[in-house]
This record gives C-alpha cells, sequence and structure tokens, in this order.
C-alpha cells in the first residue's frame, strides 16, 4: 500500500467514523414510552397542539435527575395516566440542561433557556401551555398517578379556568394532599 493511498485509506474512515458518532450525539429520548405516550419533540407539539386544539405538557428533566426516572417508571407508564394523557394533550420530554433548540413564540432557544424562561426551578417540573403555547400552570416534583391523574384531569378539562385545584378535589372527593 503506498503512503497516499494509506492516507487516502484513513482519511475516509475517519470521515466514516465522525458521521457514524454525529449521528448519536443529539439523540432524543424514546418516542413512545411503555404505556404508549407519543412523545414529539417542542417545536411539534406547538403545531400539533394548535391543529389539533389541545393543550401541551411538557415534562422537563434532566438526565441524573432519581426522581425524573421515577416518574417515567411509575407515572407516565400508569395506563390510566397514559389514557388521560393521549386525550388531552401533547405531551413532550424536554431535557432542562440541554443546548437543543427550540422555537417558543417566535424566539429561538436551547431547551435550557426555555426552562429557566420557564421558571423551572427544579426537577422534575411538569409544565402545562394551552394550544397557543400561552403558559397555564407549572407543577413542580415527583407525582404518584394517584395523585397525578388528578392534576391531568384539572388541566385537560379546563376546570382551572372556573375553580382552585382544591376545590376541584373537593367536588370529586378528594382531598388535598
Amino acid at each position: 500500500m503506498t503512503r497516499a493511498t494509506f492516507i487516502a485509506t484513513a482519511m475516509i474512515l475517519g470521515v466514516v467514523l465522525i458521521a457514524f458518532l454525529f449521528q448519536f450525539q443529539n439523540t432524543a429520548p424514546a418516542t413512545e414510552s411503555p404505556a404508549g405516550i407519543p412523545w414529539v419533540s417542542f417545536d411539534e407539539a406547538v403545531a400539533l397542539a394548535a391543529r389539533d386544539n389541545k393543550k401541551i405538557l411538557v415534562d422537563v428533566y434532566t438526565d441524573w435527575c432519581g426522581w425524573c426516572k421515577k416518574m417515567d417508571s411509575e407515572v407516565y407508564a400508569n395506563e390510566t395516566v397514559a389514557a388521560i394523557l393521549k386525550a388531552s394533550f401533547i405531551p413532550v420530554k424536554l431535557n432542562a440542561e440541554s443546548s437543543a433548540p427550540l422555537t417558543f413564540q417566535g424566539q429561538k432557544l436551547t431547551s435550557q433557556q426555555f426552562a429557566a424562561a420557564a421558571g423551572v426551578s427544579g426537577y422534575p417540573s411538569t409544565l402545562f401551555l394551552d394550544h397557543t403555547s400561552m403558559p397555564i400552570t407549572i407543577v413542580p416534583g415527583f407525582h404518584p398517578p394517584e395523585r397525578f391523574a388528578p392534576i391531568l384531569r384539572y388541566v385537560g378539562e379546563d376546570h382551572y379556568k372556573s375553580i382552585s385545584f382544591q376545590e376541584y378535589q373537593e367536588r370529586n372527593g378528594r382531598t388535598s394532599q
């Protein structure tokens, strides 16, 4: 093998290796959870919410957050929670430490900038937006399925427009926890 052939072969292998590594650099989380929740990107959610007149649920997480993993394995994997999500929301997973780009109300931001601007101060946090991407509320922390499902119904069924969450729970035979 001549020196020129060796260099050319090494360059080709280098380009192939770089392309292979780049392909996996910014992989998004799985697009569907074990309970069949169809997670989409933020930008896709904005378009789908406007088209389908649905609210957006943004699950704000970090890779190192144990409670975030518990939210995925116990709450989003719950069939009741998944059914409510599919019926009323366009679900998004957003890594609060990511530099992945998104567009919010015409502004280009990173996921990290968006989470900070939305007021996220701990993980997990669940951000609710209406079908026009206007913020409804943010719910910080982990909530087990039996507490999270009523929150989803309260927002998803528009009860937040007319009564407090506490009143909603009292009307539905539940007490504040």
